[in-house]
């Protein structure tokens, strides 16, 4: 049976697969600290929005808490099977190319889910700075963007699910990866386009512009007190290579001997830096949360405290202070 069953053809050609590689202890334990400072980072920062309900009077405390969410999951179910490859040298899917199709899935789903918080925070930030309404960049309220990102998300990670030639164990990452099958190759280019380029391309087109508006009138922000928030733009705008070398080396032919090397450590290093985000986006993004706060708040103020009619008085006042800017 194909489909979302293994037929035994693919899953004689998963458990013939090379499932074993050099262990290496010394690395899953450093891994194991930094993403356990990971996790403290996301759940304090996800606590205290909750706790202080700042999703009430600040519009990007709802994606920031979702990216944080985002990166638990992240950081509690894959990284933990990433470690035990690394520590042990033996795929813990090893036994289930269905699981390994599964892992495959999550990855794709949480890795988009992240890239889009992390565009529509960028939005966010971009109206801050052009004095937009939320409403006239958006129109979507946080809530539904946050659950349309999971939709996407998932539907563009589905064909890991019903088709077995899509996902298989490498070696040298310590995890399962797209094939090289036309099936998976097609996936990846999906997953790159749709789930990486894309939402990059559109959160590197926000923030330069928010740079452009800073570098305009810097005299304005510093007196505003959000000038210093171009230190955060330029990490921002590294968000997206992380993933980078990690999709670049699950591109190679299998049989090249990048792929096929189970020894090298920066293979290992380059699966590590892939989940970077989940660990510093807690940092930059709190930061964020103190450094940006006062336009945020007022802009959301007005979203949701504004009587009927009132929009449009907003959005001339918005059109004049641009206008000084």
């Amino acid at each position: 049976m194909y489909g979302f069953f293994n037929s035994s053809e693919i899953d004689e050609e998963y458990y013939n697969a090379t499932h074993t590689s050099a262990p290496s202890p010394i690395l899953a334990l450093i891994f194991t600290v930094i993403s356990g400072i990971g996790v403290i980072g996301n759940a304090s920062l996800l606590v205290y929005i909750i706790v202080q309900k700042l999703y009430h009077n600040f519009i990007s405390s709802h994606f920031i808490a979702h990216l944080c969410f985002t990166n638990l999951i992240a950081l509690l179910v894959l990284v933990p099977i990433i470690i035990h490859n690394v520590f042990t040298g033996v795929n813990l899917l090893q036994g289930s190319n269905w699981l390994c199709r599964v892992q495959v899935s999550i990855t794709v789903t949480v890795w988009t889910v992240m890239a889009m918080m992390n565009l529509c925070i960028a939005g966010v930030h971009l109206l801050t700075f052009a004095r937009i309404h939320y409403e006239q960049l958006f129109g979507l309220s946080p809530t539904k963007l946050c659950v349309l990102s999971w939709i996407i998300s998932w539907l563009l990670s589905l064909p890991s699910l019903t088709n077995g030639h899509v996902a298989i164990y490498g070696p040298a990452v310590r995890t399962c990866v797209f094939s090289h099958s036309d099936s998976g190759l097609k996936f990846l280019t999906y997953t790159l386009i749709f789930g990486v380029f894309i939402p990059a391309m559109f959160s590197t087109i926000a923030y330069f512009r928010i740079l452009q508006i800073l570098f305009h009138s810097p005299i304005v922000f510093q007196s505003l007190g959000l000038y210093k928030s171009r230190f955060l733009v330029y990490f921002f705008l590294l968000s997206p290579l992380y993933t980078l070398p990690f999709y670049i080396l699950t591109g190679f032919d299998p049989t090249d001997p990048v792929r096929m090397n189970q020894n090298t450590l920066w293979t290992i290093a380059c699966t590590m830096f892939a989940f970077v985000p989940c660990i510093v986006a807690p940092v930059l993004y709190g930061a964020s949360i103190f450094i940006i706060k006062e336009e945020d708040m007022a802009l959301t103020a007005r979203t949701h405290k504004a009587p009927p009619g009132a929009y449009h008085h907003v959005a001339q006042q918005h059109n004049m202070q641009a206008q000084l800017i």
